[in-house]
């Protein structure tokens, strides 16, 4: 929480020198490129909001839309918008969601998983064939490892018309073979491929490159939960509130 605090004093540092800014007081400034009441706008920043920004391609665009986006700035400040507690929630919140997703894409980035030739072959075994298998339901972790399933299920589908997921589960798998405990919420499930055979309604996919790619993608999403599963059972987590299962505002 003290990473919180830091970027609201941050917001407190801006202010202040916004309202000095806006005090009359002149900031001199080398090379300004726009002045918009007393925000200066240099060269330097300039480009920089130009490479970043959807309208790279237009200066024009880049510049309309920083004046009227420091227009309302200077209005809310103006107003002291700046200085309510809604403001106040609404910086840490973005600053929480800004660091989660920094995080999350830089773990993801550096994930290398090994795609080896024999994952390769398996997805084309199985690429553009009807599969047939089984969805078994389990009430709990310790039925799925033991126990008969609540229900079975049997389905044959194009192996194309399958979800992302699903397809990555039967790339290991043999004929006869089931797939690991699935937690799905409330239950949990596990896959059997019974049989696969040559379909006239789908075309197999034969670029390696593709294969791999989208490989890579699902194993990345495997590294990544257990991932988060190392951080949950390393962390001491304690659940002091009995509204867990509140259904909602009453």
């Amino acid at each position: 929480m003290k990473y919180i605090y830091y970027i609201i004093a941050i917001m407190v540092l801006l202010t202040v020198a916004a309202a000095v800014r806006y005090s009359g007081i002149r900031v001199e400034m080398s090379d300004p490129a726009i002045v918009i009441n007393d925000r200066v706008i240099s060269e330097k920043e300039l480009d920089r909001l130009f490479k970043s920004s959807p309208y790279s391609n237009h200066m024009a665009g880049v510049i309309d839309s920083l004046i009227t986006n420091q227009l309302l700035i200077q209005e809310a400040i103006a107003q002291g918008i700046n200085k309510e507690e809604l403001f106040r929630a609404s910086v840490e919140n973005f600053y929480e969601q800004s660091l989660v997703k920094i995080l999350i894409d830089r773990k993801f980035d550096s994930l290398n998983p090994s795609i080896t030739q024999d994952m390769v072959d398996r997805y084309q075994a199985l690429s553009g064939k009807d599969v047939t298998y089984a969805k078994m339901t389990y009430p709990k972790l310790e039925n799925a490892k033991r126990g008969k399933p609540d229900t079975s299920e049997t389905i044959t589908n194009n192996f194309e018309d399958l979800s992302a997921e699903l397809k990555y589960i039967f790339v290991p798998l043999e004929p006869g073979q089931t797939s690991a405990p699935l937690n799905m919420g409330t239950n949990y499930v596990r896959w059997r491929l019974i049989s696969s055979k040559p379909s006239s309604d789908a075309d197999p996919v034969t670029d390696v490159e593709e294969i791999k790619e989208f490989l890579t993608h699902q194993e990345k999403g495997v590294l990544f939960a257990k991932w988060m599963e190392t951080l949950n059972t390393d962390a001491d987590i304690r659940i002091l509130t009995d509204r867990r299962f509140d259904q909602g505002a009453k």
